[in-house]
This record gives C-alpha cells, structure tokens and sequence, in this order.
C-alpha cells in the first residue's frame, strides 16, 4: 500500500501581506501629515485644544509656527480650561497679519500669541525718526487698523515701548525710559483718538532697555529691541486688569 505523500504549503510570498499592509500604513501616515501643514492659524488651535482634551486637557504648543497666517505661537502647554488660548486672540492675530502682509511689512512688524497674549512689534524705524517720539505720518494708518482690530477683542490693551542699551542724554528725553514711555504714550494717544479704543481700556509702559527681545551684541540686535510692542492681553492678565480697574482707589 503507497504512502500518501504529504506536500507542504508553499507560504514564501505570505510577506507581501505585510508589506502591503506597512506601505498602506505609511501612506496614511504621510497623507494626515501634508493635512496637518496646511491647516490655517484657527484650525491648527482647533486641533490643538481638541488633542489636548483628549490627552488630559493640555493646550498651546511650543513656538510653533502656524503656516495658515505665519504667526508664531510660543506658548507653553498649560493644564486647566481657563488656560487655553482665546479663540478671539487667535482671530485678531490672524487679521493682524494679514494687515501686515497687506502693508509689506513682515521684516518689521512681528506678530505673536505668548503666554501674555497676542504681541504685534514694531520696530521703531517703522514708527519714529531717530531719536524723536512723534509718529512718523507713514506709520498713522497702519497703527489706526491695528488699534481698530485690537479693540474689536474684549481684552485690554497694553502698549509697551523699549530701547537699545545705547544712552539716550537730551534735553527731551534724558534717559531711555523718558524715551520708550513718551513712544509707548503717543501710541496709545493715537489709538484712543484714532481707532476708538476706550482710555480705561489701554495702558501704556516704557521699559527703557531693560527688557531686550535680543541680546544688545550687534547693531543688528540694537535695531530689534528698538521697538513698541502693542499687546492685547491673555484671558488671564485681562482678568487682573479688569479687577484693578474695578477696584476704588483711596479718596
């Protein structure tokens, strides 16, 4: 009586099941990845407050740069609902920019969401002569649009002058505080007059060069902490504003 012979099955080409499954994978991958770099400045915050829902209610990245508006987001995750950023500050700073890409001026207005809410900075060549505090008269409208749209967000204001290192010794303006607070002020004075901003909603501070974006190294450096910051301010330094506002001062 034969034997039955036993064949084997031939399993050689069971690794392509897997290949293609990996390659699949991978082009998933890669399609999720180009939807994610081309998502604008609101959808990438919509995306970022969805993801830290899930993982725990963590919000905000960590100097990003949104390729929708090119806004820098330099903000550090924080844990807590009343953290997150406000979608209001995300509009403004989106309009902002636009405004500045509209004006050609990238290379000297700066645009940012911070942990103290949405900062435009403007170089002091944009806004000022050499040495003086009065508005160049170039530089109006593009302030007005500025302050229009900052007023149209229910926070506070604040406009926040600085200086390079360099001594600053004239009659009008003895050191580089009188300088960077008389600047900070006559912005704040055109956006009350200008824009319709509220004068209990707007402040204004010099901080000399005490405070540099940069260190003062190189006359490159000098020109970038040369600058007025407008700043509208987070949700919460917005809440302590409006608790010092609402508090009566001693008669």
């Amino acid at each position: 009586m034969k034997k039955r012979e036993h064949h084997e099955k031939d399993n050689s080409e069971r690794w392509l099941l897997t290949y293609s499954d990996l390659i699949t994978l991978l082009m998933i991958f890669f399609v999720v990845m180009y939807a994610i770099s081309n998502v604008d400045a609101q959808k990438y915050q919509v995306l970022s407050q969805a993801l830290g829902e899930v993982f725990g209610g963590i919000s905000g990245g960590s100097s990003v740069i949104t390729s929708g508006g090119g806004i820098e987001i330099n903000v550090s995750p924080v844990e807590g609902e009343n953290d997150k950023i406000d979608p209001e500050l995300i509009a403004a700073a989106d309009k902002i920019m636009e405004l500045v890409k509209e004006k050609n001026l990238q290379d000297k207005v700066s645009v940012s969401i911070q942990e103290r809410g949405v900062v435009v900075g403007l170089m002091n060549t944009v806004l000022f002569d050499p040495g003086s505090a009065r508005i160049k008269s170039e530089a109006i409208p593009t302030l007005v649009a500025i302050g229009q749209i900052a007023n149209g967000v229910h926070n506070y204001i604040r406009v926040e002058g600085n200086t390079d290192d360099v001594p600053q010794n004239s009659a009008q303006f003895p050191s580089n505080w009188e300088l960077s607070v008389i600047r900070a002020t006559n912005v704040l004075k055109l956006m009350i007059d200008q824009s319709g901003v509220a004068p209990n909603k707007i402040s204004a501070v010099g901080y000399g060069e005490y405070r540099p974006s940069v260190p003062n190294d190189s006359p490159e450096n000098r020109a970038k902490n040369r600058k007025v910051d407008i700043v509208i301010l987070s949700d919460k330094l917005d809440k302590s504003e409006s608790e010092a506002a609402e508090t009566p001062t001693a008669p």
